[in-house]
């Protein structure tokens, strides 16, 4: 409704009707925003159902953001490392592995090994398997699960002002850079490692799923994983014949446990085993289980086991591998009498064996080695015998024993005479030939 007012200049036409103006828009532009909105939306249903494994991305503006933001520098990856370095100074710990006859730990500084500290004066570390053979523990050691490798050690009391977060993981599928521990001379450092996606599987070893990492990433066993932020990943373990991170609420909830209950000591049924190859699975009639390689005459297992039987079981839980057999070993405390079932030419027995507490070597061991001439050469190794001083050396069968002392070439009974007049504790230097390799090796009266 429209009113007209006269005055004595220009008349003003006033509207009535006080609603907002609103633009029309054509009806081309209309079907050009309808088509474009069918458009992504047939492009988001293809891309479900093309790839229904991967997770929706509920804001997909942060990517394009992210593309047209500038690049990171490897000057901005050293800053967050040190970063990370700062906040975890107090919470990384090097101890340091020693011998039982070692005074010295400073000699030993360069293998120091990288622990968490879990309390003011109590750390967690994974110690690589060949220095616990070694007789190589670190100092303040309170307990071991020798089967994972997890321990506990007693530090040097420190309050740490903020422990880090453990990782809660959102996308296991995607290549990620880790800050990494490393060791030194001087201590511990941290690095970064680009490492692809975790894929969980499952191992005797630990109770949940753990993350293999190939060999390619340069992580060593032991290393302990943080992210950028500072959350703890996890610890780097032994897996088959490679490595794997331990996740760190496994590891943590490890760890609670080894204080709550310490593992027992180490026991030895006097049996041990290789792979199960295809060749002897024929010969045995076993589709599964572990291969017999030695038995100690003196043990409970020598009446009723033999070298190339197959053990499938032990204590009723089927055994499929090496790693299986070492770990329900190595959770056997002494005293212990587990039934291994045992076939031997398709028929199935169970043998029930007495668990003894590992003994240590002994103080003065045998040479333990059975020789045969070479002419103008020396001797060849034929046989090395378990706890003897030519197995601490490190001499294996198949070894050219080349010159023992200040005799070359020597015969059998030079090198049993030359071990035998040494004084307990002297060093005899033997010269090998391994292959085509030569070395020289320490034998220890």
């Amino acid at each position: 409704m429209l009113s007209v007012i006269h005055t004595q200049t220009t008349p003003f036409v006033v509207r009535s009707d006080t609603s907002p103006y609103r633009p029309r828009i054509s009806r081309e532009t209309r079907r050009l925003l309808l088509t474009a909105f069918v458009a992504v939306l047939t492009l988001w249903i293809l891309a479900r159902i093309r790839f229904p494994e991967r997770a929706v991305d509920r804001n997909p503006v942060q990517p394009l953001l992210t593309q047209l933001a500038k690049p990171p520098r490897f000057s901005d990856l050293a800053s967050t490392v040190d970063a990370v370095s700062a906040r975890l100074a107090a919470f990384l710990v090097a101890v340091v592995p020693v011998g039982d006859d070692t005074s010295d730990a400073a000699a030993l500084a360069s293998d120091r090994i990288p622990a968490l500290r879990i309390d003011d004066d109590l750390a967690i570390a994974i110690l690589d398997p060949s220095l616990h053979a070694a007789g190589r523990d670190p100092l303040g050691l309170v307990a071991l699960d020798a089967a994972s490798g997890l321990a506990l050690i007693r530090v040097d009391r420190a309050t740490p002002a903020a422990r880090p977060l453990l990782w809660q993981p959102q996308r296991l599928d995607e290549p990620r850079y880790v800050i990494v521990s490393s060791s030194s001379p001087n201590g511990l450092w941290l690095r970064p490692v680009f490492i692809g996606a975790l894929n969980g599987v499952q191992t005797p070893r630990w109770s949940g799923p753990v993350w293999p990492v190939p060999s390619s990433t340069g992580l060593s066993v032991g290393a302990v994983v943080f992210t950028e932020d500072a959350e703890l990943v996890g610890i780097v373990a032994p897996y088959g014949g490679g490595m794997a991170i331990v996740p760190a609420n496994e590891v943590v909830t490890a760890a609670k446990a080894i204080a709550a209950q310490p593992p027992a000591n180490a026991a030895d049924v006097g049996v041990e085993v290789q792979a199960l190859t295809s060749t002897l699975a024929i010969a045995s009639g076993a589709e599964t289980g572990v291969v017999v390689t030695w038995v100690d005459p003196s043990g409970s297992a020598a009446r009723d086991v033999r070298p190339g039987d197959v053990i499938v079981a032990i204590d009723g839980v089927a055994i499929q591998n090496v790693e299986q057999w070492r770990v329900r070993l190595a959770r056997l405390g002494a005293g212990a009498t587990p039934v291994i079932r045992v076939t031997r030419s398709g028929a199935e027995r169970d043998v029930r064996l007495d668990a003894q507490t590992a003994s240590a070597s002994p103080s003065n061991p045998p040479l333990g080695i059975s020789m045969r001439p070479v002419a103008r050469v020396g001797i060849e190794v034929v046989y090395i015998e378990r706890g003897s001083a030519a197995e601490a050396a490190g001499i294996r069968a198949g070894d050219l024993v080349t010159a023992i002392g200040a005799i070359d070439a020597p015969t059998a009974a030079q090198v049993r005479s030359a071990f035998a007049s040494a004084q307990p504790g002297d060093i005899l230097i033997v010269a090998i030939t391994r292959g085509t390799t030569h070395r020289v090796m320490g034998l220890q009266r």
